[in-house]
């Protein structure tokens, strides 16, 4: 077997957080091949001087994310005239979301790998004829070809643990860095039909979960070798088996792990008992997230998330109860909203006491909500859906109606910002209101 060398990239985004999808890729193949991740969000410097590391490379894999879209697609042009022989490959959430017309609409990529990489990218370093690797996107006669999707990965715990040792943010001149914060993965897949959501697209229907001893084993890999104190879940569904989620607990409190713990992702509110929170408590989680959407009780029963409000206000109770901080994530503009009902969704979380966080509705590709604002007569298409992402920036609402106007979703977006927040906030909050009106973006 011949070995290549494989870097990877991940484009400075918008949240700061070590990439678990790159790492676990990594883990998967170093044994055999060289790797070598740059990682601008974790580590700043000057971007070409930090590709240069990619001169070499037989395969550059770029992050891409919707939201970093144009940062990702600027970073693999530069890697291109560094290295015009390195076949460059787009991988991550986009490409699951709409990879096929990412390549036919930016040449610069060779290939796109779609659905969970670890395996896939093995095959495509081995040289495999790419028709016959399942997940891949690639060119042939100057054509896109997509192929069938891969099978989403039953055995989580067949793979190998998550290294960053590869990583240029955490092994710094020969000399690895303390992970204070360790993110852990304990499932993938959501069964859950959300109107507005696509993670089901980028992660799978089907739940898939890891063994307790297996992420146990994990846990402790991570205190030994990279000094983590604490770790964060970022599952979309971790307390999907209510039972299974408490036998792991259980065995943290058994086997006297003695770290902290948060779930920022986001809990389903309904997959929340009293016993299940106390034990979370006594694990060592202090904080969660919880899907909300909306506080508007109409509003809230049109996006089939599966759940009434009052289950959603009940589980923020009782985290509340065991002590556990409750963080609420709310979108302005779903589907029948107002600007009134979103007034209500802010006063939802001012009641309960929960600090929140707001962004106005994006329909991507492949939910209902897409299908809906392409359908609905009285829906007003404004821009193309990516360019809706507005973190740290003006908001730009993709669609607007009649009965609710872009500039009242604005409006509402900025308005809840400034009114839910903890007083301690505020400055911070103050910052990011003055910068979005000021970029005039």
């Amino acid at each position: 077997m011949i070995k290549m060398k494989a870097v990877f990239v991940d484009p400075k985004g918008v949240w700061e957080g070590l990439n678990n999808g790159i790492a676990s890729i990594a883990a998967s193949i170093r044994n055999e091949h060289a790797v070598h991740v740059i990682d601008f969000v974790n580590r700043s410097g000057n971007i070409e001087k930090r590709l240069q590391a990619a001169k070499d490379a037989d395969y550059v894999g770029i992050s891409m994310k919707s939201f970093t879209l144009d940062e990702s697609i600027m970073v693999a042009n530069m890697v291109k005239k560094i290295n015009p022989g390195a076949k460059i490959i787009a991988g991550g959430p986009h490409v699951m979301v709409d990879g096929y017309n990412l390549l036919v609409d930016n040449p610069v990529f060779d290939l796109g790998v779609f659905g969970e990489a670890e395996y896939v990218f093995g095959e495509i370093l081995l040289g495999k004829d790419p028709s016959t690797i399942t997940g891949l996107i690639y060119r042939k006669d100057g054509q896109v070809i997509q192929n069938h999707a891969s099978e989403w990965i039953s055995d989580l715990d067949s793979l190998p643990f998550p290294t960053y040792d590869d990583f240029d943010s955490v092994n710094i001149n020969g000399e690895i860095q303390k992970i204070e914060n360790w993110p852990l993965v304990t499932s993938r897949g959501c069964p859950y039909t959300c109107s507005y959501c696509n993670v089901p697209t980028v992660i799978g229907r089907k739940f898939r979960a890891r063994s307790g001893k297996n992420i146990l084993e994990e846990l402790r890999y991570a205190r030994e070798k990279y000094g983590s104190k604490e770790f964060k879940v970022l599952d979309d569904n971790f307390t999907l088996q209510m039972d299974r989620a408490k036998d792991i607990c259980r065995l943290f409190i058994e086997e006297k792990l003695d770290m902290k713990w948060t779930c920022p992702n986001g809990i389903r509110a309904d997959r929340l008992d009293e016993d299940l929170c106390s034990l979370m408590k006594q694990a060592g989680c202090y904080s969660m997230s919880i899907g909300v959407e909306s506080g508007d009780p109409e509003v809230f029963d049109k996006i089939r998330k599966g759940e009434k409000l009052q289950d959603v206000e009940r589980g923020i109770r009782l985290a509340q109860a065991a002590g556990i901080k409750v963080h609420g994530f709310f979108i302005i503009g779903l589907i029948g909203s107002t600007y009134e009902a979103d007034k209500r969704s802010m006063e939802f979380a001012k009641r309960l006491g929960i600090t929140a966080s707001w962004g106005i509705l994006v329909p991507y590709p492949g939910t209902e909500v897409w299908e809906q604002v392409k359908k609905d007569s009285n829906s007003r298409i404004l821009r193309d859906w990516k360019e809706g992402f507005h973190i740290g920036a003006r908001p730009k609402p993709v669609f607007d109606t009649s009965e609710y106007t872009a500039e009242e979703r604005v409006r509402a977006y900025y308005y809840a910002n400034m009114t839910t927040i903890k007083k301690k906030d505020i400055p911070r909050a103050a910052k990011l209101v003055i910068k979005g009106l000021m970029s005039g973006k």
